[in-house]
């Protein structure tokens, strides 16, 4: 794939192929380029549902990982430089909280707060927390820090990529 990242490289190699391997690299590459269209579409579509809904996607169990490949028209403008990953701590103190179904459950977004209010789920902030679910809490906030460095460690790889091919500072993971 990283022959593909650089245009000479690209092109040196295509000079060696054949018309009909080259035909046939394209049909692969065009197939794979409707595939990732389809699966962007497809999770706007999740992204618009789960947002209507009062949930993100992280909260459903999907992992959104942004990639390198951009669907710009070949010959346009080179990739764009991705965000520089910033680890988000977990402040026990700013956290909200909720129960549903008589179980602890901690708010992700707070894009959810209306969407839970709706339904007549009451927000708590931690010290609103009832000493029935403290215990609980312990154990959301270390999930929530698992998937906080989880994001991190994806989103430094795809800076670390990034910052190879131009020459950029590389992260290191947690």
């Amino acid at each position: 794939m990283s022959l593909l990242l650089n245009k000479k490289d690209l092109k040196k190699a295509a000079e060696e192929l054949s018309v009909i391997k080259l035909q046939d690299v394209i049909r692969q590459l065009n197939d794979v380029l409707e595939e990732r269209q389809r699966e962007a579409e497809t999770i706007e579509e999740l992204k618009a549902l789960a947002k209507q809904k009062g949930f993100s996607l992280q909260q459903l169990g999907f992992q959104v990982q942004h990639e390198l490949v951009s669907s710009e028209v070949p010959g346009e403008s080179a990739e764009k430089r991705p965000v520089k990953p910033k680890l988000k701590t977990i402040n026990k103190d700013k956290q909200y909280f909720y129960v549903d179904g008589g179980k602890l459950q901690l708010l992700k977004t707070h894009t959810m707060k209306q969407g839970l209010r709706d339904r007549g789920i009451d927000i708590l902030s931690y010290s609103d927390v009832s000493k029935k679910h403290q215990k609980e809490v312990q154990a959301l906030l270390a999930e929530a820090e698992k998937q906080a460095i989880a994001n991190f460690n994806a989103k430094v790889k795809i800076w670390n990529l990034w910052a190879e091919a131009n020459g950029g500072e590389q992260l290191s993971a947690k």
